[in-house]
């Protein structure tokens, strides 16, 4: 993140849960951003669904990303920290978040957005045999995977949730499973209890139309595997139920001393405050000033504005700013019949423009969110954005544009090979090793390496940080025995650079801890950037080989050469700050980098290793011209692209003509050392994609291909053979 005018961050607000009342506070805050305001956002999802579209979702009128908000790019666009992370409990006197597996994280204001889950505790059985209707994310995860294996299901709740996800299953699944059935039990207050008796006759005509049975105003008192009771004995065979009752809080909520109401949802006033004013909290989560309000979007939404504008007053110290709902809305419920009910007070009517009415509110919304481009972020605040657009480029296929162009994050971020080419020793740049022997002292090794941040979760961070610098080591086949932190941390003041510094150091430590290792100092520093600096300076020790004898011989032709890993983070982050990917296809990214190579690490002295070399930001092509230079022989490589292990999201990102910023200069050095026994195609462009905590690249004598295979399973290493050595002096083959 960035902020031109390199003002201090002062205050940090934490915001809990991307729910519809959050996505319009991040953009009104973001209008007109406060001086010194830092905006977090929590979320256990990436992509946030809107409630409102998950029935046509579920029927298939609408995709994954047309009924869901990207809260990555979201928050990205509006210069907003996101962290990934689920939260366990608020310690409001102490100003801490508990989060799962990871450091508390304090905050000075907190806003609390998250979701509501179904009520099970009332239902025997209910938790354990049925799948929720809440919270809607999860829902909408695995609702269809759920479902599809069974021939009838049952609703357990009478409310306008059950009708139109009933509705709508029956017409996405009545032609793939043959005598589908399903039921809705409404419960002892019938169908549709609070809407207008018309609303309820409509829903009835439309359930009767669909072959959907309704068994009403009986309660289900308990829910076997197999099998529905009711309150008055009888009983209903089904082979799954879906609980859509009245909803009740997360148990994080009950473990936090905030006031809570007899149901357990957060007390707050007219200003969206708890008993704690620097706590705010809207949508399902709350009892607004004590008026019961119904858990419906429609408030969620509402509630947005007066929220943003309570949180600001309260930052400012304004007067403090009262909000009053209006408790009489249109309600819009589609039937799936491409009609739908409108009702509002005792009126209700079943039409085709309803039905058009609720689409066009519906995309309108999420609109707003998914499609925030450049123009409108400059709108709301000059100039920042350009940072996030110049950071990733999108051009033709090795196309070279040498401009001054502001680098990618991570190891991407590197200054180019050419600018050390021209400047350092041939002897360093050409065929040096990853980390570099200490004189005097042969069995020591020194590499130092340092990331901009590639995300905006420090711990995270942190971890991936120390991931990367440990790699230079294992490529050395090295244990680590000492480390030194180097850390840039945010223009702050004094209380944010210590959560700051927690939190990467938090990071930073489970992963040396791994390698039984402590960071042992350092160098801190302030700079310009928004988020941390970090990098390391390790020194390693050579580990012996174990149960064989030292290979002495060379690297000959025919030997193998194996990747580990998958390769494609420069590409996927560039693709997704682009707004050209989503963003959850850099889960499977994050969590490699998290993971890191520590598993290898532990067992490099047990394999025959000839060369080996981590790959990182100069990409795989240049890591293996190093790897295969270092050889005093004639030899060189013969690799296939299309057995290069991607990441999900790689081969999408390459047909939208994504490239990272650090691609032309990473080809441009290779390119004179590339030959090819077939055309170009544009697979072979992972080549030179920058990598940040890749795999490891090394080569095995032949002959032990079958035992070192054996080895690398045996230990859960993912590996890959992608090629092997050829008679080409310092040359890569492509085939």
């Amino acid at each position: 993140m960035i902020n031109n005018e390199y003002i201090p961050i002062i205050n940090d607000l934490v915001l809990i849960g991307g729910g519809h009342s959050h996505l319009s506070v991040i953009m009104e805050l973001s209008k007109k951003p406060l001086k010194g305001n830092r905006i977090t956002l929590i979320s256990n999802e990436i992509d946030t669904p809107y409630s409102g579209m998950i029935p046509g979702f579920i029927e298939g009128i609408y995709s994954w990303r047309e009924s869901h908000i990207d809260l990555y790019k979201l928050c990205i666009k509006l210069n907003i920290r996101f962290i990934h992370s689920e939260v366990t409990k608020i310690s409001a006197t102490k100003k801490e978040i508990h989060l799962k597996g990871r450091p508390k994280l304090k905050f000075d204001v907190l806003s609390i957005n998250s979701g509501i889950e179904s009520n099970y505790k009332k239902i025997e059985g209910a938790q354990r045999n049925c799948v929720p209707v809440k919270p809607i994310s999860k829902l909408a995860n695995n609702f269809l995977k759920e479902i599809k294996n069974f021939n009838s299901i049952a609703f357990i709740g009478g409310g306008a949730g059950s009708v139109e996800l009933a509705l709508a299953l029956k017409k996405r699944l009545k032609d793939t499973i043959k005598n589908f059935e399903i039921t809705i039990v409404s419960g002892k207050n019938g169908l549709l209890s609070s809407f207008p008796k018309k609303t309820k006759q409509i829903s009835l005509n439309a359930l009767k139309e669909a072959n959907i049975k309704l068994i009403d105003n009986k309660e289900v008192v308990q829910v076997k595997k197999d099998r529905l009771i009711m309150s008055d004995g009888s009983f209903l065979n089904v082979e799954k139920s879906i609980l859509s009752t009245n909803a009740m809080a997360p148990k994080w909520i009950e473990k936090s001393d905030i006031k809570l109401n007899e149901e357990s949802f957060i007390i707050v006033n007219d200003a969206f405050q708890t008993n704690h004013k620097f706590i705010f909290a809207a949508g399902d989560i709350v009892d607004f000033n004590e008026e019961n309000l119904k858990k419906t979007g429609v408030f969620a939404v509402r509630s947005g504005k007066p929220l943003a504008k309570s949180i600001r007053n309260y930052i400012l110290n304004h007067k403090n700013f009262t909000y009053k709902f209006n408790k009489h809305y249109l309600s819009l419920i589609g039937l799936s019949n491409g009609l739908a009910i409108a009702s509002k007070y005792n009126f209700s009517y079943s039409t085709k423009l309803n039905f058009y009415l609720k689409k066009y509110i519906d995309q309108k919304f999420i609109k707003k969110f998914n499609e925030v481009n450049h123009n409108q972020i400059s709108r709301i605040k000059k100039n920042f954005v350009s940072y996030f657009y110049k950071t990733f480029k999108i051009n033709n296929i090795y196309k070279h544009n040498d401009i001054n162009q502001m680098q990618c994050k991570g190891c991407a971020a590197k200054v180019p090979f050419n600018a050390l080419k021209n400047t350092l020793s041939k002897k360093i740049i050409s065929t040096s090793e990853d980390a570099t022997p200490i004189n005097t002292y042969p069995n020591l090794f020194q590499s130092v390496d340092m990331i901009n941040a590639i995300i905006s979760d420090p711990y995270v961070l942190g971890k991936i940080a120390a991931n990367h610098a440990i790699s230079d080591i294992i490529s050395v086949n090295s244990k680590i025995i000492s480390t030194m932190m180097i850390l840039q941390l945010p223009l702050s003041k004094s209380i944010i650079n210590s959560r700051d510094l927690e939190q990467v150091s938090y990071g930073a430590n489970k992963i040396f801890k791994s390698y039984n290792c402590s960071i042992d100092g350092g160098h801190t520093m302030i700079g310009k950037d928004q988020d941390p600096v970090i990098g390391f300076a390790i020194t390693g020790e050579q580990k012996k080989p174990l149960n064989f004898k030292k290979i002495n011989r060379k690297i000959k032709v025919n030997d193998i050469l194996i990747l580990t890993n998958k390769i494609g983070t420069g590409i996927v982050f560039a693709g997704i700050n682009n707004d050209l990917i989503d963003s959850y296809f850099q889960i499977e990214v994050i969590k490699q980098m998290e993971d890191g190579n520590i598993a290898f690490g532990n067992i490099t002295e047990k394999l025959k290793i000839l060369s080996m070399t981590d790959i990182t930001g100069f990409g795989l092509a240049n890591h293996l011209l190093n790897l295969i230079k270092r050889d005093n022989g004639k030899t060189g490589l013969t690799i296939f692209p299309k057995k290069i292990p991607i990441f999900k999201g790689v081969k999408e990102a390459i047909k939208k003509r994504v490239k990272s910023s650090l691609f032309d200069n990473n080809y441009l050095i290779a390119k004179k050392n590339i030959v090819y026994s077939r055309n170009e195609d544009s697979v072979d462009e992972i080549l030179y994609d920058p990598q940040t905590v890749g795999g490891l690249a090394f080569i095995i004598p032949k002959e032990e291909k079958e035992k070192q295979f054996q080895l690398l399973k045996k230990y859960k290493i993912n590996f890959t053979e992608i090629g092997y050595v050829n008679d080409l002096e310092n040359k890569i083959k492509i085939s």
